[in-house]
């Protein structure tokens, strides 16, 4: 079967890899001389174990380490063998050797850049660790920052073959920062051979060299692309296959690009480049979308620096070579799957999925960089403007995405779009989930549940729909001024049950305990503060599988994480669940506060956005307190029921900031307790003057509307309270109470003959 995705191939064999078999035997023979001496060294004659300098622990080495290269392997032997005293001993004394560049180069080519940000990041070696990366790092820099030894270097590329293995081996120690001066070098060769060479020379600098690399596929000279694409597919990874399947499939690519690309992605994906006519558009598109939700789901974050930032590369166009910048990781991992997805899209336009992709991509980098409290960047070229240029249809879908995998930040980007977006239609269920923004209300994070709530009030719904009792519940859950989250726990042992509940309660949730997986659904399913379920493996009446199906199959609890807990050896009874379901995980039953730490952090962090700072939660509450009233004014009474919201709201009057609408809220409620709490508003003493008047204004015309509500004692209350009152408005406000409870005949006779008649005027 022939298929217009299939890569043709040319087989004919290039004069590069022709230097790839000759310089590489060359190589090797050049290496043995310098590793032999090394091998030949003899063993150390003392067999006794040292002790460090301060005699507190023994160490395990035959002898005590003297050169700056063996102190170094001693502090990388100390850290895999868990001795931290050690390590950190014998990382002083490597630092009080101050080793030159040298030295520290030839550290970083022996262990790699890695080990050094490893052991910065390690607070056992802190701060030490942190001053040897910086002087690697500055080392390196130096090194690579020379062009005149760089292009000495490049130089001696064409001499004999000891003096060019030599040479290589020095701009290997260089490893990523050479390769923009090898890029330049390449672009200004005229002559095929040395063009060879130079391309030979990146592909023996090592994995190092990829970021760099990748970058410069930007470049518009196909020639370059050609080059970079031979050198990736050799020194790639099945990872960097993702970046080179766009140039291999798309027919618009020139011949020699595509070839290039195809070799590569089968050299490192399919084991050999003759297997490269295999390839289709088909797998290019699933490849590059599994690697762009990667991306998304922070799975391909490189490992930041004590600075928090990591290298970041892209090509110049003004220089035509590739320059680095330091840069978030999570930004940088963003980037990288925002390039991938919008390729993919190249491939396949009208794929909605796709489309979706991207929406979220684009929205989850500007939420990213954007601060809680400021709404996301408008205008031409933001991401809100693509997402709604996208339409409703794409963003209700990247919504949903982000729901289904637990990508909070994605999900709050997509809301704040759709609050421009959204319709009164998109309330009614579509799938077995339900709507996906009647869904939000019960993801389990504030700022998702909030924004669904202000989307789906300013729909301006006109009748009930599944979900609309929660809008009011996340609403008032804001004028609190503490959100701890919930977390429903079952298992059939309850002393293990209890146990487990008490580090769930250390951890920063308030822990409910259910004795099996029906009262557990029923639990979760009844509350809008659940945002956690732990489940023992072995809980019983509903086995695991079917509290599990349960709780996914009910748009109340379908977005909520699950966490199972149990032996290693239970693992394998969930493997598939996990595979399919992003939001449930497995953890060993923990042993202290610090085990189930280190397991529940780490699955929450990609679920849950950051904790609500104090600004953020006085903003949701000022919002919360408008959206509240405006839903009590009319018709919307009818969809929503306010009354879950009126301890919130007589809580929220005590706020000056918020009163006021508080009051006007807390009088659209059509129950006694409402009355009773605006009359008590009133009536208080220690409040000011404004909050009281207007309380009692609003109580007037909640009795006008409603009728007397308050008992005896509160009316008594009341009418003392207008007697002794001294401030003349609300004394004014509190008679306009008295006058809307329709006093009988003789009470208005009482109150007219007490009346004093002021003199003419």
């Amino acid at each position: 079967m022939v298929r217009d995705s299939l890569i043709p191939v040319v087989r004919t064999e290039s004069p590069s890899k022709r230097l790839f078999s000759m310089f590489g035997i060359t190589i090797a023979i050049g290496l043995s001389f310098i590793v032999s001496p090394v091998m030949a060294q003899p063993e150390p004659d003392e067999p006794a174990a040292a002790a460090i300098a301060d005699g507190s622990e023994a160490s395990p080495l035959l002898s005590e380490p003297t050169t700056p290269d063996a102190l170094f392997d001693a502090v990388v032997l100390m850290i895999d063998l868990a001795r931290p005293r050690l390590a950190r001993a014998y990382l002083q004394r490597l630092l009080s050797a101050k080793p030159d560049d040298a030295a520290l180069l030839a550290m970083r080519d022996k262990h790699g850049p890695a080990v050094f940000l490893r052991m910065a990041n390690l607070e056992s070696l802190q701060p030490g660790s942190v001053t040897l990366l910086n002087r690697m790092t500055a080392a390196f820099t130096r090194f690579a920052g020379d062009e005149k030894r760089i292009d000495r270097l490049i130089d001696e590329l064409r001499g004999a073959p000891s003096v060019r293995d030599a040479a290589i081996l020095q701009l290997r120690s260089g490893g990523a920062l050479v390769v923009p001066r090898l890029i330049e070098t390449i672009g200004d060769v005229k002559d095929e051979a040395t063009r060879e060479l130079l391309t030979y020379t990146l592909a023996r600098l090592g994995p190092e060299v990829i970021p760099p690399l990748l970058a410069a596929l930007d470049s518009p000279d196909t020639n370059l692309q050609t080059i970079v694409l031979e050198v990736l597919g050799r020194v790639g990874s099945r990872k960097t296959a993702v970046h080179l399947w766009y140039f291999a499939v798309d027919k618009n690519k020139p011949p020699g690009v595509r070839v290039s690309a195809a070799e590569a992605v089968a050299r490192l994906t399919l084991g050999n480049s003759r297997h490269a006519s295999s390839l289709s558009q088909q797998m290019a598109l699933k490849s590059m979308e599994l690697g762009a939700r990667n991306r998304l789901a922070g799975r391909e974050m490189l490992l930041a620096g004590p600075n928090g930032k990591v290298t970041s590369w892209y090509f110049d166009p003004m220089t035509m070579t590739v320059k680095r910048t330091d840069a978030d990781p999570k930004d940088v991992a963003l980037h990288a799957g925002c390039r991938i997805a919008q390729q993919a899209l190249v491939l396949s336009p009208e794929s909605k999925r796709l489309q979706a992709l991207l929406v979220s991509l684009l929205l989850a980098r500007a939420r990213n960089v954007t601060p809680w409290t400021e709404s996301l960047p408008r205008g031409v070229g933001t991401a809100y403007d693509a997402a709604i240029l996208s339409g409703g249809s794409v963003v209700t879908e990247s919504l949903r995405d982000a729901l289904r995998t637990g990508n909070a930040t994605t999900a709050a980007g997509a809301l704040e779009v759709l609050r421009t977006l959204a319709k009164r239609n998109d309330l009614k269920s579509k799938t077995r989930r339900g709507s996906a923004l009647a869904s939000a209300l019960n993801y389990p994070d504030p700022r998702v549940q909030f924004a669904a709530a202000m989307a789906i009030v300013e729909t301006d719904p006109t009748e009930s729909f599944r979900g609309a009792s929660r809008i009011v519940q996340v609403l008032s859950r804001t004028l609190e001024s503490t959100d701890q989250p919930v977390a429903i726990l079952a298992g059939p042992k309850p002393a293990q049950v209890n146990a487990l509940a008490g580090l769930v309660d250390q951890s920063g949730y308030r822990a409910h305990i259910s004795s099996n997986g029906r009262d557990l659904f029923r639990e979760a399913s009844s509350r809008g503060d659940v945002q956690l379920v732990v489940v023992d493996a072995n809980v019983i009446q509903w086995s695991l599988s079917q509290t599990i199906a349960n709780l996914r199959a009910d748009s109340r609890t379908a977005w909520l994480p699950i966490i199972v807990v149990g032996d290693p050896a239970m693992i394998s009874t969930v493997t598939r669940m996990i595979q399919r379901d992003p939001l449930l995980t497995y953890i060993q039953r923990p042993g202290n506060l610090e085990g189930l730490k280190v397991q529940l952090e780490r699955f929450v962090s990609g679920v849950k956005s950051k904790p609500l700072s104090a600004a953020e939660r006085g903003e949701m509450a000022r919002a919360a307190i408008d959206l509240l009233g405006y839903l009590g004014e009319g018709r919307r009474s009818k969809v929503f029921d306010l009354r879950p919201a009126e301890a919130g709201l007589h809580s929220a009057i005590q706020n000056p900031d918020l009163a006021d609408g508080a009051i006007f809220a807390l009088a659209a409620i059509p129950t006694a307790s409402a009355q009773d709490r605006l009359a008590t508003t009133a009536l208080q003493p220690g409040l000011k003057a404004g909050p009281r008047e207007r309380a009692a204004a609003q109580l007037a015309f909640h009795i006008q509307k409603h009728g007397v509500l308050l008992n005896r004692s509160r009316i008594e209350e009341t009418q003392n309270a207008h007697v002794d009152e001294r401030n003349p408005e609300v004394k004014s406000a509190l008679a306009g109470v008295l006058g809307a409870m329709s006093p009988t005949p003789a009470k208005v006779g009482q109150q007219l003959r007490s009346f004093e008649i002021p003199g003419p005027r």
